[in-house]
């Protein structure tokens, strides 16, 4: 709601109001890896890494927000979730996969 009342706003004066979910485990070893620890996360990336699309890859999440800045005002992106194809919503399954 926050982003559609700044965006109602800012849109008149060329101000681009996006609001990003990014809805994932992201492939990045200063963070998820310190978090999991080096084992884990090299099991995680394993079972779901690059080839099997189940982490954000962060240099595609660059990719998206550079679009995003880059979009023309007549077809403005306002909410974008970004999350992998292959990951289970949070409400349909009850286990964790980490």
């Amino acid at each position: 709601m926050l982003c559609q009342s700044l965006n109602a706003e800012f849109a008149p004066k060329g101000i681009h109001i996006a609001h990003i979910v990014i809805d994932g485990l992201i492939d990045a070893p200063d963070t998820l890896g310190k978090m999991m620890g080096l084992a884990a996360f090299e099991d995680l990336k394993q079972r779901k890494g690059y080839e099997k699309n189940g982490l954000l890859i962060p240099d595609q999440i660059a990719d998206s927000y550079f679009h995003l800045a880059h979009q023309h005002p007549s077809a403005w992106t306002h909410e974008l979730d970004l999350r992998p194809h292959s990951a289970l919503p949070w409400w349909n399954h009850h286990k964790l996969d980490l």
